[in-house]
């Protein structure tokens, strides 16, 4: 009998044991909304597909990680791998062989120098000017000849900077249009001043393939001004919950520069810092330039607050404030013959993992089929919030009570053992 009973007990604690890992398995009570995914006839029966997805069209997301809650289904409830696919730019930069000749000064005191482009170096876009100097601002033509003699302005607005005012600010990088010159030169007006030393000139050939962004408008509160620290903070809600990769901020000031810290709430509510760049936009005779927008790792979040370092300078007046992510394409194993369905809106599902995942890049991405997302409506299958909870805390109860008898059976158990070990004590004594 007691050892029926202690198998029953053990049975019913590892039933409750592995009774979460049941229940997780995909289950549609679970999803607040889905949509049919709809393939067009070409592409019914590839084996991949794409559907670009519309951030406005699927409402609020509301997974702890970005589409950690998507799940492609059939008809037949079977899950589909999926992986999602982001379409930022394919960048990259090759160094272009050159000798520089000639670097003179001519009667303006404009500097000159003079590029050979390796015959095998073809085409070029981009140049550096390497100077130890600091302090500078300098405005640069470039230019491009067949034999030397004759030459052809690419650019004549570029502008080449060394500042610092309480943060460094530099440029020295041009870009030019795409060219294959053998002979290239830039000449440097120095406006009267003393002519830069250029140690060196680069000559790149980068490959910027553009990306596809999409920008979420943000609403900006109110500026808290801090005399103490010579700081103004102003907190941002964005419009929609999007991975972002940079903020956007737009002023009707010039001729300022401001170093700032973007800051997100950590999981205890506090502040703690994200990113930090330096905004600045200049309009005088000498340079025409602005940088408005900070570089963040990618950024999933409602609210963000921006800290502008002003030193002794008046607060800026922010006008707008937006986010920049790139669009994202979800790319998903089809199964032709079988109607599908995308599923959203669990904050408690986990990022599923999939072989499917890395194997598409944001370039093979645009030869598959192209799928659409149907109207989205609310789930008639949802069994609410409470549903998401684990088993134990379900049925808590249950689970009391069960363990309370497990108890009761092994004190009863343990109670009759001693009760016998004290008989067996009495009839040794007799």
């Amino acid at each position: 009998m007691k050892k029926y009973l202690l198998q029953a007990v053990l049975c019913l604690i590892l039933l409750l044991d592995t009774a979460t890992g049941i229940c997780a398995a995909f289950d549609e009570r679970l999803w607040e909304k889905y949509a049919e995914i709809e393939l067009p006839p070409a592409g019914s029966n590839s084996s991949l597909a794409a559907l670009p997805l519309d951030l406005y069209q699927l409402g609020e997301l509301t997974a702890e990680r970005p589409f950690a809650d998507f799940r492609v289904v059939t008809d037949r409830k079977e899950e589909l791998p999926w992986q999602m696919v982001s379409k930022r730019p394919e960048t990259g930069e090759e160094a272009i062989a050159c000798r520089m000749n000639n670097l003179s000064t001519d009667a303006h005191g404009d500097s000159w120098a003079e590029l050979f482009v390796d015959a095998k170096g073809g085409s070029v876009n981009a140049l550096q000017i390497v100077t130890p100097d600091t302090g500078y601002i300098r405005h640069v033509e470039v230019l491009g000849s067949q034999d030397g003699k004759a030459w052809q302005s690419l650019r004549n607005d570029g502008v080449i900077f060394d500042l610092d005012k309480g943060e460094k600010l530099k440029n020295d990088r041009l870009s030019i249009p795409e060219t294959t010159f053998p002979h290239q030169a830039i000449r440097i007006t120095n406006g009267g001043k003393s002519p830069l030393k250029i140690t060196e000139v680069r000559l790149f050939r980068q490959k910027n393939a553009a990306g596809v962004t999409c920008t979420i408008p943000a609403k900006a509160g109110s500026p808290e001004i801090d005399d103490t620290t010579k700081e103004s903070r102003v907190v941002v809600r964005m419009e929609k919950v999007f991975p972002l990769d940079r903020l956007l901020i737009a002023t009707k000031e010039t001729n300022f520069q401001r170093p700032v810290t973007v800051e997100t709430k950590n999981s205890k509510g506090s502040w703690e810092p994200v990113a930090r760049g330096v905004i600045y936009s200049f309009d005088s005779p000498g340079l025409h330039t602005s940088q408005l927008s900070i570089e963040m790792p990618e950024i999933f979040a409602r609210e963000f607050r921006l800290v502008f370092r002003n030193h002794d300078s008046p607060p800026l007046t922010i006008s707008t404030v937006s986010g920049e992510g790139y669009r994202r394409i979800l790319v998903f194993k089809n199964k032709p013959g079988r109607k599908l369905y995308l599923f959203w809106g669990n904050p408690a599902a986990k990022n599923p993992q999939y072989d499917l995942a890395g194997a598409v890049t944001s370039e093979t991405v645009d030869k598959l089929p192209v799928a659409t997302l149907g109207a989205v409506c609310e789930n008639p299958s949802f069994a609410g919030a409470k549903a998401r909870l684990p088993f134990s805390e379900r049925y808590r109860f249950l689970l009391y009570i069960v363990v309370s008898l497990a108890i009761a059976g092994l004190l009863l158990m343990q109670y009759r053992v001693f009760k016998r070990i004290h008989v067996d004590d009495a009839k040794t004594k007799s």
